[in-house]
């Protein structure tokens, strides 16, 4: 019996006979599956990281095997767990260790991005500045990295979504985490931040400095009013305490 797991705007997730199947509409390209499914099977060859085994059925829908639904959302998001934090930050640690696969990197991409872009010419120069400044690096970012994306299955976790990973210098990844908590919760996205430079060699001031360029990457990729808005005053203001 087929159960629906997920919505989002681009494809719909479902279980059924034990597997999980993620299907994309119509408009979604076809090429992005392939990447998707590409990307999977470099981690599963060159990494040790859990990461699963897809199957691309056809141009809309892949197939997977279901691991359950007990993510670390639970564990943070609703009801926080000092213990599952340490975990969630020493899992993208482990993701950031590795270096040198056959991915596209970051920093030539979003530098792209950010030229062809609709943004506006301040948002367009703070980004580029930090990339201009930032220390080229090749290391595995998941880019998505969020609660909802580790899943605990037989008392070991895997890492989900990874259409969105590059090669960069890990601070970006970073910062793409905290943002994305941030737009959830403030309160939340420090304790990530403090949890990170608790158990990191890298310091407060660095995340802080990749916010901007980060957060305006996100706004070319979501088209939410709210988030922008919020996108919006990261940019100019990455320690701003009052926006939630």
């Amino acid at each position: 019996m087929k159960k629906i797991l997920k919505e989002g705007h681009m494809a719909t997730v479902y279980v059924e006979n034990e597997s999980a199947y993620k299907t994309y509409d119509d408009f979604y390209p076809e090429e992005w599956i392939d990447k998707e499914i590409y990307i999977h099977d470099i981690l599963l060859e060159r990494t040790s990281l859990n990461v699963t085994k897809m199957y691309k059925l056809n141009a809309h829908e892949i197939k997977m095997p279901f691991l359950n639904q007990y993510t670390l959302e639970a564990a943070l998001d609703h009801k926080f767990d000092n213990v599952k934090l340490t975990d969630f930050v020493h899992l993208q640690n482990q993701i950031n260790q590795y270096t040198a696969l056959e991915l596209e990197n970051a920093h030539v991409v979003y530098k792209r991005w950010i030229f062809m872009s609709q943004l506006g010419k301040d948002i367009k120069n703070i980004a580029l500045d930090i990339l201009d400044h930032l220390e080229y690096k090749n290391h595995l970012c998941h880019f998505d990295y969020q609660p909802s994306h580790v899943v605990r299955y037989n008392k070991v976790y895997y890492i989900v979504d990874w259409i969105h990973a590059k090669l960069a210098n890990p601070i970006l990844d970073i910062a793409s985490t905290y943002i994305i908590l941030r737009l959830k919760s403030y309160k939340l996205a420090h304790q990530y931040l403090y949890k990170v430079i608790d158990l990191t060699d890298f310091k407060i001031d660095e995340v802080y400095a990749a916010i901007p360029l980060m957060a305006a990457v996100k706004m070319i990729e979501t088209d939410d009013i709210f988030k922008h808005k919020v996108l919006t005053t990261l940019v100019f203001d990455p320690k701003n305490k009052d926006i939630i």
